[in-house]
């Protein structure tokens, strides 16, 4: 029988590539020029100008720094970052409208037309800078060296020619150091060299709430909220034949390196409505303590199966 390992980031740390979000915050640091003390407090909002062209223009080192202070402040560890994409949907404007200074009208009140016309213009900065993480998350990931790669002879040895491999890594790690044929692998989120998709995963409209703190700049935030959404179901749409094959003859789940975010549940969901009721989910025991947990999600994502765990 089949059987079909899901592949996540931890798999490529085990095999020394630097490809957490830690590294991509230094690499963001040292590529750009960024202080990383500085960033401890919020860098200014770079200026977009109007190019010659038309085209819109800023200094990309500017927008780095103001990147990395932006992010660094919804990270649950601050300056150290290990939750990024799940940042990108709680990112905090306060501080960058706090620069705005009042304006206020003939008889010493609050201007709220002005305002709400300084606020727009903001936030249409805020449209256009902070979408680029994309930009600099591809420039970053095509920058990792798989070729240098070896194979960990355990695992090697564990995988069959048969075997299928959802992977949520962007690197040809599987290809490259097990010769895995790509035919039998699925990126799910993109690869090295083409698109990928990188986002938060949340779905709210915060347009009311947006308009009652930044009124002006509504349209543009929530519009930002968008252009930071990872479209998990048009990644799914683009591989769904591979999930299909899931539901032929796989009879055992094994997942390695993968921390089962919530952004990422949408698949184990589609795993587990095919799978047959007598398959069973074997999961890495390096995180020993972490294992019931991750179970918990997994049942509550359909699956009826048994648990197993396994060693490499």
């Amino acid at each position: 029988m089949k059987h079909l390992f899901v592949i996540g980031n931890g798999f490529d740390r085990a095999h020394g590539l630097c490809t957490s979000y830690e590294d991509f915050r230094e690499f963001l640091c040292e590529e750009y020029n960024v202080d990383k003390e500085a960033c401890e407090v919020m860098p200014d909002l770079p200026e977009v100008m109007t190019g010659p062209k038309g085209d819109l223009i800023f200094d990309i080192e500017e927008a780095a720094a103001f990147l990395v202070g932006l992010i660094s402040a919804a990270e649950p560890e601050g300056a150290r970052w290990s939750d990024l994409e799940a940042s990108l949907g709680r990112l905090d404007y306060a501080e960058v409208f706090d620069f705005l200074p009042e304006i206020l009208d003939e008889d010493g009140d609050l201007d709220d037309w002005k305002t709400a016309y300084n606020n727009e213009d903001l936030g249409l900065a805020l449209q256009i800078i902070v979408p680029d993480i994309k930009k600099f998350f591809s420039k970053w990931i095509d920058r990792i060296q798989v070729d240098k790669v070896k194979p960990k002879r355990d695992f090697k040895g564990f995988i069959d020619e048969e075997d299928l491999f959802l992977t949520f890594n962007y690197t040809e790690t599987l290809e490259r150091a097990y010769g895995v044929d790509p035919g039998r692998i699925c990126h799910i989120h993109g690869k090295q060299g083409q698109e990928i998709f990188f986002g938060h995963g949340r779905n709210e409209d915060y347009t009311d709430e947006y308009m009652g703190q930044y009124i002006g700049a509504e349209d543009a935030l929530s519009a930002l909220d968008s252009l930071l959404r990872k479209d998990t179901r048009r990644a799914f749409k683009a591989h769904q034949g591979f999930f299909q094959r899931v539901g032929n003859g796989i009879d055992a789940v094994y997942s390695i390196g993968f921390s089962f975010g919530d952004m990422d549940l949408f698949y184990v969901k589609e795993i587990c409505r095919r799978l047959p009721d007598q398959a069973v989910w074997y999961l890495y025991d390096y995180d020993k303590d972490k294992l019931p947990g991750y179970q918990q999600k997994i049942r509550e994502c359909g699956f009826k199966g048994e648990f197993g765990s396994f060693h490499i």
